[in-house]
């Protein structure tokens, strides 16, 4: 794919590859990691605007943030008013950019009417971009294709989040009831692509150069974030950009974990990092032996020595 800088709004980015917003994955912790990777935008969690407006105990944390400048708050409800007052807050203040999130398909999002839920809804989807807009923020917007087989409304949704004063929109090429499998459609893509000037980012299923390739070459768009492709393999990016590691493997895994250490403690840091394990050590030989050890891990002292085992055997 072409790599190329993006402007976005009145802001321009150094490169056209994005870090999904990945719920429980892309902390504060895994976004210091790859600061230094490439990525154009990275997103943060998904965080509530209601919970903003009510004082939620985690929003701070999920709202973290080093470089405001390539990093994009990314929110979700239903309400155009705790919408846009979450977009003018003090938690946001910092933030350049907010992304809506119209794509989720978790249930107990999507049973609040938000999320993908308001891929069913057009006219308040349009009513909560319009709103943000006033914040003065540079306002993008996620979807899927739809909510069930057969279901495209990723260009009537581009069409409308253009006109509502979007300034980007990125497009999950699976249905809701997807969720995460099953090959993406180009075509969905591409259809929206034609239909608007704002930029069109493609996501859902890359995992590859060439996975990447392809998803620009069928679509036509603007460029790719990379979601579960980036927690597999964190140097994605830099093979996309043909550029030299910023680091090993090793050095990168032990750096993310201190990392989580800052930032949440010693018991969170070792009970979430187990997650990652089966992302950074999948198809490698003998990874069920480091599974098992950082999985009974109970100290950080553990968990490193079960890395600084695994990997003196070289088996990367």
């Amino acid at each position: 794919m072409e790599i190329k800088r993006l402007t976005v709004g009145n802001a321009t980015l150094d490169s056209n590859i994005f870090l999904a917003p990945i719920a429980g994955y892309t902390d504060y912790a895994f976004r210091k990691a790859t600061y230094t990777f490439g990525y154009g935008l990275s997103f943060t969690e998904l965080v509530s605007a209601k919970g903003l407006f009510f004082g939620g105990n985690n929003s701070a944390e999920l709202l973290k943030a080093d470089d405001y400048e390539r990093t994009s708050a990314q929110l979700f409800g239903a309400d155009p008013f705790y919408m846009r007052t979450a977009c003018e807050s003090d938690y946001l203040k910092p933030y350049k950019f907010v992304d809506i999130n119209m794509g989720c398909p978790v249930p107990k999002v999507y049973k609040n009417g938000e999320g993908s839920a308001l891929l069913n809804d057009i006219k308040k989807a349009e009513l909560i971009i319009k709103e943000c807009v006033k914040s003065g923020k540079i306002i993008t917007v996620k979807i899927r294709k739809g909510l069930k087989a057969g279901d495209d409304i990723a260009t009537d949704f581009a069409k409308m989040a253009e006109n509502a004063g979007a300034s980007l929109i990125t497009i999950h090429a699976r249905v809701r009831e997807d969720y995460y499998s099953g090959d993406p459609d180009y075509d969905c893509i591409k259809r929206a692509k034609q239909s608007v000037k704002i930029p069109v980012i493609a996501n859902g299923g890359i995992f590859t150069v060439e996975d990447a390739d392809k998803m620009i070459n069928e679509t036509g768009a603007d460029g790719v974030m990379l979601a579960r492709g980036a927690i597999s393999n964190p140097f994605l990016v830099c093979e996309l950009l043909k550029k030299d590691n910023p680091t090993d493997i090793k050095s990168f895994i032990i750096n993310h974990f201190n990392l989580m250490i800052e930032s949440l403690g010693t018991n969170r840091a070792v009970a979430e990092f187990r997650k990652f394990v089966p992302y950074y050590f999948k198809g490698k030989d003998n990874a069920k032996a480091v599974k098992l050890a950082v999985n009974s891990a109970s100290e950080p002292i553990q968990v490193l020595t079960a890395l600084n085992e695994y990997f003196s055997c070289e088996n990367f």
